[in-house]
């Protein structure tokens, strides 16, 4: 049986803005690589991913716009909304055996990220 990668897509982001972040990591493999070039920034493993989404400063909420799915990736928009902002965010996913092997996040609006206490995050 093929893996629904559109419902586990749909899932990433429906967990997330729940902040149920047991489901969250269940759709991740433990050997994620979660990348934002525009930051430089990078995490490994579904522990960081879930640290990262967890500690962002502030309330935070992901609309999605539009998803794009086939048999090993997937890409969605979205409009992350904050209290004082909304952005745009372009996220890519490689998907294997049913679980999120890898993600790449892209906003297009010139955007630094915000300082946060967290190892997990490495800048390159």
């Amino acid at each position: 049986m093929t893996p629904d990668n559109h419902a586990i897509v749909r899932r990433f982001w429906s967990t997330a803005n729940a902040a149920n972040w047991d489901a969250f990591a269940a759709l991740l493999s433990p050997d994620l690589v979660y990348e934002v070039p525009q930051t430089r920034e990078r995490i490994s493993g579904p522990e960081g991913l879930v640290e990262f989404f967890r500690t962002w400063p502030g309330a935070w909420w992901a609309e999605v716009v539009r998803t794009i799915v086939d048999a090993h990736s997937a890409v969605t928009v979205i409009n992350f909304v904050t209290p004082t902002e909304q952005m745009t965010g372009i996220t890519f996913f490689e998907l294997s055996e049913g679980t999120i092997t890898r993600l790449t996040d892209y906003w297009p609006s010139d955007y630094e990220p915000p300082a946060r206490a967290s190892p997990v995050v490495k800048r390159y």
